[in-house]
């Protein structure tokens, strides 16, 4: 996944980056996306609040900062 701004999902209150919003069944970090209450974009939701794995698998294949 090569998007700057991608799409968040939140599951079990954690915001997880995801490929199709509400049609992905698994975040990023491989979790399966059981219990979908919201989505919006990153930006938005700010890196902070993003599952730590799913951010640094974004980071990692994007540049964007990483997690201290």
């Amino acid at each position: 996944m090569n998007e700057p701004n991608p799409v968040v999902l939140l599951s079990d209150n954690v915001w997880h980056i995801v490929e199709h919003s509400r049609r992905s069944e698994y975040a990023l970090c491989g979790k399966r996306l059981a219990q979908r209450q919201a989505h919006s974009r990153l930006n938005t939701v700010g890196h902070d609040h993003i599952c730590r794995k799913c951010w640094q698998l974004h980071a990692t294949t994007n540049e964007a900062p990483p997690v201290d």
